[in-house]
């Protein structure tokens, strides 16, 4: 009789143990609950700007840069150009940007740009530019901003390609990159030394 207690207890305990073990350990709201992409407006470019400010100081935080610019350069890219964001698709060089907010705390947390290709034998064609802050990353976000910018360029009549350039050695990236459908077509060898590190530069092209 003992020995058949022990078993019982010994039985509970590790069914305790599993439903511990099958609780989900981060508690926050999944992303789709809290993040709305919404095109960019004038309202909100100063919020797009502080995003900016936090994204460019992550570069090279975990040993990988994604910006090509060393952290005490006084360059780098701190948002839209001028009011291109609204030009018509019509005039070479327009941009759009769409952007992932917070709808808990008011913050824009990632963006995805496109601009156009500033010469007019050069408008079937724009560059894409993504960003997300760190806190944010691996949770679907860079997909969900992916595919608003394909769907935006694929009903948009005149847009046949999207190119994009990323660090070889920013290997999640370039398998988000991959899985929505880009191709590599080149790499540019030491494109970028930043702090000592030769960077190579990847081309990838999504034909629309």
């Amino acid at each position: 009789m003992p020995q058949h207690r022990d078993w019982r207890a010994g039985y509970f305990l590790w069914r305790v143990i599993c439903r511990a073990l099958s609780r989900p350990v981060n508690k926050r709201k999944p992303i789709a609950m809290t993040i709305k992409i919404l095109p960019l407006t004038p309202d909100t470019l100063s919020v797009l700007v502080e995003h900016f400010k936090r994204h460019r100081a992550e570069s090279g935080l975990d040993g990988v840069h994604f910006m090509p610019f060393a952290p005490d350069d006084p360059n780098g890219p701190t948002g839209p150009s001028s009011d291109r964001p609204f030009w018509s698709l019509d005039t070479p060089g327009w941009q759009r940007w769409f952007c992932a907010h917070d709808t808990q705390s008011g913050h824009i947390v990632g963006h995805v740009d496109l601009k156009s290709d500033p010469l007019r034998t050069g408008v079937h064609w724009c560059h894409l530019g993504i960003g997300i802050d760190r806190v944010y990353r691996g949770q679907g976000l860079g997909e969900q901003l992916m595919q608003a910018a394909i769907n935006f360029v694929k009903a948009s009549p005149g847009i046949d390609h999207i190119e994009l350039r990323v660090f070889a050695n920013n290997t999640p990236a370039v398998a988000l990159y991959k899985k929505m459908g880009f191709k590599e077509v080149g790499t540019l060898k030491d494109r970028f030394r930043i702090q000592g590190q030769s960077i190579d530069d990847t081309v990838m092209v999504l034909g629309i």
